[in-house]
Parts: structure tokens; C-alpha cells; sequence
């Protein structure tokens, strides 16, 4: 989730069966309330994946990683734009619709991530390289 939230509002974000992998994985490695900790005190900064990617020459940035996920979402899914948008932490229409919209889609979101997460570690069946240059 880019940004902060009203401090009030609780976003629940549904974790693939990778990213409970990955957790699973750093908790040993967790330190002073942080299961990703920096190096030196506290948590991981917002830059430290932009800086170690830049290190080793990689054109992508992580921002990318969520218009990654946005363009999926419109290009493979036929998920409604609300829920897409909730995926992203992006608040969805005007104050009237969301005081009756009480819902923040987390069973649709949990199985969007799960399809995510399965895409993006190759496990669709298809060759990640050649994704988009089947022929129409």
C-alpha cells in the first residue's frame, strides 16, 4: 500500500499462500518489533528496494510492481474496478457511496491475490517471457 491511511481506518490486506511463505520465512529474522528490520534501527526504509535494485543495474523500480498488478488485474480479470482499486489501498467513489459500501472485498481480494501470486512466480502454466505474445 503506497501512502498512509487515516490513522481510525484498518485496511486488511489478504496474503497469498507466497507471501505467508515469505513471512514464515523472515520471522527468525525479525528484530525489535519488525519482521523486516533495517540494518541499523527500525524497519526497512521505502527507498531500500529502489537503492538495491538501482545497485545492481535493474531497470524496474517498485512502483512498478503495483502498475504491474493494476494492468494484470484490467488485462486478465475481469475484476470490477472497486475491487481493483481496493487491491491498491486506493480510497473508491465519493463520501455517500462509501458510507453505505461497508464492505472492503477481502474474500474477492484474497482469491485476486492468490491468482497474482501464482502468476508472478511462474506457476500459470505459461512461459513468463513469451505472456502477451501469443498470437490474437
Amino acid at each position: 500500500m503506497k501512502g498512509r491511511r487515516d490513522a481510525t481506518a484498518d485496511y486488511r490486506v489478504p496474503l497469498s499462500s507466497e507471501a505467508l511463505a515469505v513471512l514464515k520465512q523472515a520471522r527468525p529474522l525479525a528484530r525489535d518489533g519488525f519482521l523486516f528490520p533495517s540494518i541499523r534501527k527500525g524497519v526497512l526504509s521505502d527507498a531500500t528496494m529502489s537503492r538495491l535494485m538501482e545497485r545492481r543495474d535493474m531497470e524496474a523500480r517498485p512502483h512498478g510492481f503495483r502498475s504491474s498488478l493494476r494492468n494484470w488485474i484490467a488485462e486478465t480479470t475481469d475484476t470490477p474496478h472497486e475491487i481493483a482499486e481496493t487491491c491498491l489501498g486506493h480510497t473508491v467513489g465519493g463520501s455517500v457511496e462509501r458510507a453505505y459500501r461497508r464492505t472492503d472485498y477481502l474474500d474477492q481480494r484474497r482469491i485476486l491475490m492468490e491468482r497474482w501470486s501464482q502468476h508472478v512466480t511462474g506457476h500459470t502454466g505459461k512461459n513468463l517471457q513469451t505472456v502477451g505474445l501469443e498470437a490474437d
